[in-house]
């Protein structure tokens, strides 16, 4: 028995460190639109040095960036390893505010070592690492470019997000050159072959602090937003890569993985719009799409029963986890302001840490009948009654799942799949959504799991408002020990959409009660969508086989569909039973036989899915443009020899409706685009998959 007792605690702990590795890298690295994500990249062949502050996590990436050193140190340890090092010129990663701490000085030293350096100075316009705090001192970019001419450097080059907001007067130093950031690599490549010491000043504001504005009404808010045809997307995750941005999102369809654009939290960098896909379109004008309060919602609401309050006689604890930007101080906030309301004592300790990138948020709340029966902030561990994830990875971490008070503790999380940092990098990471709910299920085997994000996003059309309707369902489960009315008017003394996160907080009481009633209201009475992994190999084939039609003929999916009883017989007489083969080829060979080509983007435009799909996300006056690279009509980049993409206007509609009518041509003499290397490729593709096939087949076994 102890043997086996050992080994079924082995096996557990394996279990467990498998799961936190997979949920380390919560952080992306950098926020969705974040200049330090495009200023740290360095042409291929080159080398950069980290420093202090929101770069430093660059070394965590594959962008050929190395050490780190203390702040006002960048680049003064290159010039004592030059002189032993066979590389000739360094990127040195420098933030405005260390600049004007006291990075000037490193930069005076390198012009005196004459050292072969380039200083990326990344003026964002607040200290954000740390919180968006105001930089110390009087700086502005032209201010920065003359104390660097005053210091020596005589090569200076301004990159920016915005060319056009600097006037004719700038002010700059004598010699400076201003460039668009999609230049920066082109930049960089003359920068690396000056001799001395060069620098770049990359003018682009935070990302959080600009949306931090424009939701303060401090900055215009851009009224364009990005928009992914899933229909078109086929998930290669390019423009991941070229955004690296969380808010570029999974989603899985019956066609497989695809993408598509988090509303909620986007901050309108629009830098995924660069990878090279024709599935982007800005929608200018209009607004998201709210969904109405029904009177169904009332109803309900009207029906809720109250629960019973746990007892704060002792200080009641709470730990709220999530990531930083969707509101997981808010929730802390609110609790503490709703216990001040009823005259109990509360205390609120929020541990940031890199929350500002996406980062863990752990939230530490006590509520007790008097402020004197709290003597720390600090929740240790064992000592939390509830545990309220409102993110599955951070909840899963040793630092949350500790403070659960054993077998009395209770942990209610959303169960949202919200992707890491590696997705960004790894377009098909599988989420360990499971494995995580296990490891939680270990410290409290009564957890409940809830996909607040989707019912949530649903039923109020914004993702943010999912905490508060987890909080509504951990009320109502009676974990919280303060009345509705409180929170709720703590709720209405934030002042930030008062209505929708009411609503939230209702809507999650009312699935603790009916959860079946909310899924209803919130998918409208439509049955589960079909996915990749719930789909039967008939249902596969009979789905593909329309779609081969509609994209050629019926002829084309004739060639389908008997190719695939072939596969499948074969496999039914050689391993009776299966059909994970069959299963598998369904899927590929019909990918490969509908390869989207300049016919059938066009078809995936105008049959009215995409139609509908907008006016389903979008109201109001919006007109839509097409984010396109024409093999006939674009330019190619001089530098890279991509083709390069350009907006196209709401008339690119009525030219795909057009073209979409010529997909008789494809693969026929007359088909001007199937001469590209790229259509040929595809076509051999299928004839050459079709005998991999049969080849696999004569040798399948049970055992391969």
């Amino acid at each position: 028995k102890v043997r086996e007792r050992a080994k079924m605690l082995a096996q557990r702990a394996e279990e467990i460190a498998q799961a936190e590795q997979a949920a380390i890298l919560r952080i992306p690295y950098f926020c969705s639109g974040c200049p330090h994500n495009s200023s740290t990249k360095v042409p291929e062949g080159s080398r950069a040095l980290a420093g202090i502050g929101c770069h430093y996590m660059v070394q965590w990436m594959e962008r050929d960036t190395d050490t780190f050193t203390h702040m006002g140190g960048e680049g003064a340890n290159w010039i004592g390893q030059a002189p032993f090092s066979k590389t000739d010129h360094v990127f040195q990663n420098i933030g405005d505010g260390t600049y004007f701490h006291s990075g000037s000085l490193a930069i005076r030293a390198a012009v005196a070592a004459s050292a072969n350096i380039t200083f990326k100075i990344l003026y964002n316009d607040a200290v954000a690492m740390t919180g968006g705090q105001p930089m110390d001192g009087p700086l502005s970019v032209p201010r920065v470019s003359r104390q660097l001419q005053s210091e020596g450097v005589e090569r200076i080059a301004v990159v920016t997000d915005d060319p056009l907001k600097y006037p004719l007067d700038n002010q700059f130093a004598p010699g400076v050159t201003v460039h668009h950031r999609d230049d920066l690599d082109k930049v960089q490549r003359e920068m690396r072959l000056w001799v001395g010491v060069s620098a770049i000043v990359y003018d682009q504001m935070c990302a959080t602090e600009k949306r931090r504005r424009r939701k303060r009404g401090l900055l215009k808010d851009p009224d364009t937003r990005i928009l992914i045809n899933p229909d078109v997307c086929e998930g290669c995750g390019d423009c991941s890569v070229a955004s690296n941005c969380l808010s570029v999102v999974p989603s899985d369809t019956e066609f497989g993985r695809k993408r598509k654009i988090d509303q909620s939290s986007c901050n309108k960098d629009y830098s995924c719009v660069n990878g090279f896909c024709p599935s982007f379109v800005m929608v200018k004008g209009g607004t998201l799409r709210k969904r109405k309060p029904t009177g169904v919602g009332d109803k309900l609401f009207a029906t809720l029963p109250e629960p019973m309050i746990p007892s704060c006689e002792k200080p009641h604890n709470t730990v709220i986890t999530g990531v930083g930007g969707t509101g997981i101080v808010t929730i802390g906030a609110l609790l503490g302001m709703a216990a001040r309301l009823e005259g109990k004592g509360a205390t609120v300790l929020d541990k940031a840490g890199l929350a500002q990138k996406y980062g863990a948020v752990i939230s530490h709340v006590r509520i007790a009948e008097k402020t004197e029966d709290i003597h720390a902030v600090r929740i240790g561990s064992g000592g939390a009654d509830l545990l309220l994830g409102c993110d599955l990875v951070v909840a899963a971490g040793s630092e949350a799942r500790s403070r659960l008070v054993p077998e009395t503790g209770r942990a209610i999380i959303n169960s949202n799949e919200a992707p890491t940092g590696d997705f960004t990098r790894d377009p098909d990471l599988q989420f360990p959504g499971e494995d995580l709910q296990k490891v939680i299920r270990g410290n409290d085997p009564k957890a409940e799991f809830i996909d607040a994000t989707h019912l949530a996003t649903a039923l109020i059309g914004d993702s943010i408002a999912s905490n508060l309707f987890l909080l509504g369902y951990a009320y109502q489960k009676g974990r919280i020990p303060l009345s509705s009315a409180a929170i709720e008017q703590a709720i209405a003394l934030n002042g930030v959409s008062v209505d929708s996160n009411q609503r939230a907080f209702r809507w999650g009481r009312t699935a603790a009660v009916n959860l079946s009633a909310v899924t209803e209201q919130a998918t409208g009475g439509e049955p589960q969508a079909i996915t990749a992994n719930n789909s039967s190999l008939d249902a596969i084939i009979t789905s593909r086989s329309a779609d081969l039609t509609a994209y050629q003929n019926a002829a084309y999916a004739q060639r389908y569909s008997e190719f695939i009883a072939h596969v499948r017989t074969v496999e039914c007489q050689r391993t009776p039973g299966k059909e994970e083969f069959a299963n598998s080829v369904a899927r590929a060979y019909h990918k490969l036989l509908a390869y989207k080509d300049e016919y059938e983007v066009a078809r995936l435009y105008t049959d009215g899915r995409f139609e509908k799909f907008v006016r389903s996300t979008f109201e109001g006056d919006y007109s839509l443009h097409y984010s396109l690279a024409p093999p006939l009509l674009a330019a190619r980049d001089a530098e890279t020899g991509h083709l390069k993409k350009r907006l196209y206007g709401p008339y690119m509609m009525t030219a795909y409706r057009l073209l979409a009518k010529f997909k008789f041509l494809r693969g026929t003499p007359f088909d001007l685009f199937g001469h590209s290397a790229e259509r040929r490729s595809e076509r051999t593709r299928i004839a050459a998959y079709e005998a991999t096939v049969r080849e696999l087949l004569g040798d399948l076994t049970r055992d391969n």
